[in-house]
């Protein structure tokens, strides 16, 4: 069986050079993307690929054919137990190293090219990796003061604070423990807020995590104006990630994935029904993450898009009449704040 360490990011030229750094130090073989292999075949196309030698460390980039989840459900551990399950053999992942090129972090956050299409941003994808990532390696940080470099490390560590995060220097950053990369992971920042297990080892007094929860469902139309408005503008501070679940009184019955990266909020309905008796019983529940966040302010904001009591006594038949402006399930929602 091949460790695998996958190296993954959105700055390609960053990526390619952090892998190929890692496979000289290290004198393991460097695998490039396996385009054409598909997700199925991946562990073995690995394993194939460095020539089948049994127990040898293979450094994969994953460059744009492969994401961060793709890569967990294919060589990641299956079992709660810590079993391999049926993908026993083949490749294992042991690490996954996202590459962040800090100089361009808040333009990448900022990138939405393609989100009124349905089509995963570059911003998304930042997020995603540093989410998934078990290290977090920074490039390109010597040029950053030292409260910018403070902020964005509280940053990235409030985004996943299980990952191990690193800058990049000539020899400490290429030093990795070598594991087994679960598929159950459910470290994400947004996560363990939800899940009240919210606890990052780097702080800074301008980033803050906040979660959100409220039993009554979205007014879709006074939402649309906060995310156009007061949220979008950054009245409250500048919201970076923010993901969860919610439910909008005029699509009743439904509870949503909600999604937000910089600029775009993505919602997009969970499988069947709300459980528990509908919207009424699940409502909101959000983790919020940014910078300069004002959480009375944002609470309040969001408290206003929910329905009213005397809107909540006119039913689920009243309120699908409602003014609903955001756009189709899996579009994205454009902030103002984002344009």
């Amino acid at each position: 069986m091949v460790s695998v360490v996958a190296i993954v990011g959105v700055c390609e030229v960053e990526r390619r050079r952090y892998a190929r750094r890692l496979a000289t130090a290290h004198r393991w073989p460097l695998v490039e993307a396996l385009r054409s292999v598909p997700r199925a075949r991946l562990a073995d196309g690995i394993e194939t690929a460095v020539g089948g030698r049994g127990g040898d460390v293979a450094v994969f980039n994953a460059a744009g054919r492969w994401d961060a989840a793709e890569l967990i459900g294919a060589l990641g551990r299956s079992g709660a137990n810590g079993t391999a399950g049926k993908d026993d053999g083949g490749a294992r992942l042991a690490q996954l190293v996202a590459v962040v090129d800090v100089a361009h972090f808040f333009d990448d956050l900022a990138d939405d090219a393609g989100a009124a299409e349905g089509a995963t941003t570059r911003a998304e994808r930042l997020v995603e990796t540093i989410e998934f990532a078990t290290t977090v390696v920074l490039v390109n940080w010597e040029p950053l003061s030292t409260p910018d470099l403070s902020m964005q490390l509280a940053l990235i560590n409030h985004l996943n604070p299980r990952a191990r995060i690193r800058v990049d220097q000539p020899a400490a950053s290429l030093e990795l423990e070598l594991g087994e990369v679960s598929r159950d992971q459910d470290g994400a920042g947004w996560m363990t807020i939800i899940n009240r297990d919210f606890a990052p080892y780097m702080t800074d007094r301008r980033v803050s995590g906040l979660l959100y929860e409220q039993v009554r469902p979205f007014h879709a139309g006074r939402l649309a104006a906060a995310l156009d408005g007061d949220i979008g503008h950054g009245r409250y501070g500048h919201l970076v990630r923010s993901a969860g679940f919610c439910a909008l009184a005029s699509r009743p019955g439904v509870l949503a994935k909600w999604s937000q990266v910089g600029g775009v909020v993505g919602l997009e309905p969970l499988p069947g029904p709300a459980d528990g008796g509908g919207v009424l019983a699940i409502g909101q529940a959000l983790g919020l993450i940014g910078l300069d966040l004002d959480a009375e302010g944002t609470t309040g904001a969001l408290d206003a898009c929910a329905l009213t009591d005397a809107e909540l006594a006119e039913g689920p038949l009243a309120w699908m009449t409602y003014q609903d402006p955001l756009p189709e399930w899996g579009i994205g929602v454009r902030m103002r704040g984002g344009d």
